[in-house]
């Protein structure tokens, strides 16, 4: 394993992502903007290599504040590794936490290179500077990142063949078959993290009262009851990131990161915590937004132990989400483990609905028994509903061919997508119906 260490903004997160050769990180100007650490795969030598980029080392004692949390987790990272990037700034002189973090380092008694970045020049002068650190043997030299990249990768080349037999990843890596992909996003604070960590059992995630703790989607693995999931736990959504979507911004590369990543998911958990014992307005809206995605959705009711009366929140819930009779509301305390059965039961049972393929003749008879309980009519014109058939699935498309089917009225077209939704038994995730007329 690789692990990519450094105080803030020395450029971490940009050598990750040239190193995996994809955007995982996402790179800001803001200090300390990775907290979580985040792992992608290499190849070197034809091997298989994981690279870590850690939220970085704080020289602080406070165990409660969050660049405690960060610093604990990159060091439990850098004894786990075998090869330490160690990232400085070369454009300024070395810092008191640069010192900190090579005086760390060094207690380790790893593999070290120090990555020299931002620096233009080739002068030794300004380089060698860096080996009073006292950390490593070994310099190398990255301008911009981009720039003598190959000189990295040389020298991780002469250390892979050194160790061979050690670098290998302390990180599941699992095949993407077979495997459900569960996205879990809401609004800051909801619990995303802490329910994370509890389906992993181990603190994957920071967890912190400060929103916006997670700043980069974090993917971990778990298998449970025999089957194995793909948990993503994303950025803290609020409105700011939908409402300066059209705007070149960090909240322009979150919203992208999360909406991305949701096109890819078999299940979507949308995490909320009630306002007055109703969902948000906001909530509300994001619902909307990802029921128009065609994503499957589970509504997830988190710290439903603070509530006593649970059954009149149920019913507000319940009415408030009339619109989407075909999301499932499953009410769960992240903290306490309750519900986890019911949730996996259920991301299961959505997974499997809307991965079916259904006949056509299935798909007839469903159209012929709805016309038989509820016959169209317009005044004395006639409608002909003949056949219907899937045109697409993910989202199911069902097309219906007809005479005057454009004088079909609004609540008969709902009505048909009622009883086709609840026949079909499609969970998580709505079907459309397209009229054709044909003569």
């Amino acid at each position: 394993m690789i692990t990519l260490v450094g105080r803030n903004n020395v450029g971490k997160s940009t050598l990750f992502n040239v190193l995996i050769n994809k955007k995982l990180s996402l790179v800001n100007n803001y200090p300390g903007f990775t907290s979580d650490y985040i792992y992608g795969y290499t190849k070197i030598n034809n091997i298989t290599i994981t690279v870590v980029d850690t939220g970085g080392i704080y020289s602080t004692t406070n165990s409660s504040s969050l660049e405690y949390k960060i610093t604990q987790q990159s060091i439990f990272l850098l004894k786990r590794t075998t090869v330490i990037l160690f990232l400085v700034d070369g454009t300024v002189e070395i810092t008191n936490d640069d010192t900190y973090i090579a005086k760390i380092i060094k207690s380790l008694k790893k593999e070290v290179i120090i990555v020299v970045n931002k620096i233009d020049i080739t002068s030794d002068i300004i380089t060698n500077k860096f080996y009073s650190l006292g950390v490593s043997s070994l310099l190398c030299k990255v301008s911009a990142i981009n720039k003598n990249i190959n000189q990295l990768l040389s020298i991780l080349e002469l250390i892979i063949n050194k160790y061979k037999n050690k670098l290998t990843s302390c990180l599941n890596i699992n095949s993407s078959i077979n495997k459900i992909k569960v996205f879990i996003f809401g609004q800051p604070n909801v619990g995303k993290s802490t329910l994370v960590n509890k389906l992993l059992n181990k603190h994957r995630v920071l967890v912190s009262n400060i929103p916006g703790t997670t700043r980069n989607n974090i993917t971990s693995d778990i298998i449970y009851n025999g089957f194995n999931y793909e948990i993503t736990d994303s950025v803290g959504i609020n409105k700011n990131y939908l409402l300066l979507k059209n705007k070149k911004s960090l909240v322009t590369d979150i919203s992208k990161t999360i909406f991305n990543t949701i096109k890819y998911t078999n299940v979507t958990l949308h995490i909320i915590c009630l306002v007055d014992k109703k969902i948000s307005h906001y909530d509300l809206s994001l619902v909307k937004l990802i029921v128009k995605k065609n994503i499957p959705i589970i509504i997830i009711i988190n710290k439903c132990d603070i509530y006593n009366d649970l059954d009149e929140i149920k019913f507000n819930v319940t009415n408030q989400l009339n619109f989407v009779k075909f999301i499932k509301i499953l009410f769960i305390s992240a903290l306490y483990n309750q519900n986890f059965d019911s949730l996996f039961k259920l991301i299961n049972k959505i997974n499997k609905m809307n991965s079916l393929v259904f006949k056509t003749r299935y798909v007839n008879n469903i159209l012929y028994d709805a016309i038989n309980n509820y016959y169209p009519t317009c005044r004395d014109k006639l409608i002909k509903l003949k056949y219907a058939y899937i045109s697409n699935y993910s989202p199911i498309i069902i097309n219906i061919y007809g005479t005057r089917t454009y004088l079909l009225s609004k609540s008969y077209k709902r009505y048909l997508t009622n009883y086709f939704q609840r026949t079909l038994n499609i969970l998580g995730t709505s079907i459309y119906i397209k009229f054709i007329n044909n003569k």
